[in-house]
């Protein structure tokens, strides 16, 4: 068995557990040291540790911190009632989560997520005039299809310089609609990250049409590799021929 808690730094300990009781809802803490220097808030299956370091606690704001839980909707109007600092409303992503942000005392950032529904949206006739262009997208254009908070801790500029090619999907207007990155793991190996949508454009058969073309760009620079990627959305990728595989770690 293996498990992993989160270790943030803080300025004032006792403030910091106060605000994850009082607007956070967690349900339970500890703390140790007289004064105390290190401590704990808990809640279900979540525990965060807290370390006072005042001078790493004024360079971590913007650190992010991926909880998943049932019921966001109800977590996210009960946060707001609290006063917690929403810094991203709660939405559906096109990562097929449904989540929120907020942030604490000391600047870590705090993403609140439930899996979205596994169906699969019918889609509609793929749009007259959407382009579709084999190459990566711009950092902006990224963060315009995304949003800020996809996820990545590297900057986007280094992750597309790493990025081996991509696909962007453009409105008829010219505007970024669609985008995913391509990976080139090893000779024959290759992943599809970040696959994204806008909202207002989804179910229109352009994620579809985005991976089609990503798979035929794979197939020409290499035949026959082998393609693989992460995603929790079902029915969508088997589409794609993709079938789901089970991950085991062996330790040696």
């Amino acid at each position: 068995m293996i498990n992993s808690t989160a270790i943030f730094a803080c300025s004032d300990l006792l403030a910091t557990i106060a605000y994850y009781k009082e607007v956070l809802g967690f349900e339970a803490s500890w703390t140790w040291g007289e004064p105390p220097s290190f401590g704990s808030a808990y809640v279900g299956g979540v525990s965060i540790f807290f370390n006072v370091n005042p001078e790493l606690a004024a360079r971590v704001k913007g650190h992010q911190h991926w909880i998943s839980v049932d019921g966001v909707d109800a977590l996210y109007e009960l946060h707001k009632a609290k006063g917690a600092k929403i810094v991203s409303e709660i939405a559906d992503r096109p990562w097929d989560f449904r989540e929120y942000v907020v942030e604490d005392l000391n600047g870590y950032h705090l993403r609140f997520a439930q899996l979205s529904s596994g169906a699969v949206p019918p889609s509609e006739p793929f749009p007259e005039g959407v382009k579709i262009e084999r190459r990566k997208p711009t950092p902006e254009e990224f963060f315009a299809v995304t949003g800020p908070t996809f996820g990545h801790k590297e900057p986007m500029p280094e992750l597309l310089e790493r990025t081996w090619n991509g696909v962007v999907a453009l409105s008829p207007g010219g505007e970024v609609i669609g985008v995913l990155r391509i990976m080139w793991d090893a000779a024959g190996w290759f992943s599809i990250w970040d696959v994204a949508v806008v909202p207002r454009w989804q179910a229109k058969r352009i994620g579809s049409k985005i991976m089609k073309e990503a798979l035929e760009l794979i197939r020409e620079a290499s035949p026959g590799a082998n393609v693989h990627l992460f995603t929790f959305k079902r029915g969508f990728y088997e589409r794609l021929g993709f079938k789901e595989e089970k991950v085991s770690i062996r330790r040696v």
